[in-house]
């Protein structure tokens, strides 16, 4: 019960400390120019190429777009800058330090990096229209979002650069995708029973 407590601990004060300092406004406003850009984007597109884009896809984008917002602010635009760029390349989730114990804080720091990464991974998957470019998207754009935020945080100075942060970045995109197929299964299983009970009173 006492590692619960130590686990939860430092789970709220990691979550506090990624959320400090975060603006509400600059929040607004970068999902606000998101927004319209992909609006714009859309009506271009359906403009000059005469497709018709799904309003599930431009729901799905959209969402992935105020989400975006919302990993680059506590990521990259609310922290201070270090006196140089760093970068770990050792994948360390704090299993085991070098004296054998485990390093609680890390652990719980990893997982928390999981956690804010698994709407990723279900946004992206609602986007897509087979299981197979589900997972292949999600691993792809999860990779490709967490290495921008490193190298920018390398860049700016802004954050240490870590491996690790991609490894499990990458991880919770991929169970955000599992988690979408799961209730997209369950969601067309229902649907399915709902229509051949419909068809049985009719």
């Amino acid at each position: 019960m006492d590692m619960l407590k130590i686990y939860f601990d430092y789970f709220m004060f990691l979550v506090r400390q990624q959320m400090e300092g975060a603006s509400v406004t600059v929040f607004l406003m970068t999902c606000a120019i998101a927004v319209i850009a992909f609006l714009l984007l859309f009506f271009l597109i359906e403009k000059f190429t005469g497709k018709k884009i799904s309003s599930n896809k431009k729901r799905a984008i959209i969402l992935m777009a105020v989400y975006a917002c919302f990993i680059f602010q506590i990521a990259f635009y609310r922290r201070f800058g270090l006196e140089k760029s760093v970068i770990h390349t050792r994948i360390y989730f704090g299993f085991k330090k070098y004296d054998g114990t485990m390093d609680e804080k890390q652990v719980v720091y990893s997982f928390l990096n999981v956690i804010f990464f698994i709407p990723w991974g279900v946004l992206i998957a609602s986007a897509m229209n087979n299981n197979f470019r589900r997972v292949i998207m999600t691993v792809v754009y999860s990779f490709l979002t967490s290495l921008l935020i490193e190298v920018m945080q390398y860049v700016t100075m802004t954050g240490a650069t870590e491996v690790t942060d991609l490894v499990t970045n990458v991880t919770g995109g991929f169970i955000g995708c599992l988690l979408f197929m799961i209730a997209d299964q369950l969601y067309e299983k229902v649907k399915g029973l709902r229509k051949n009970e419909h068809e049985e009173t009719i």
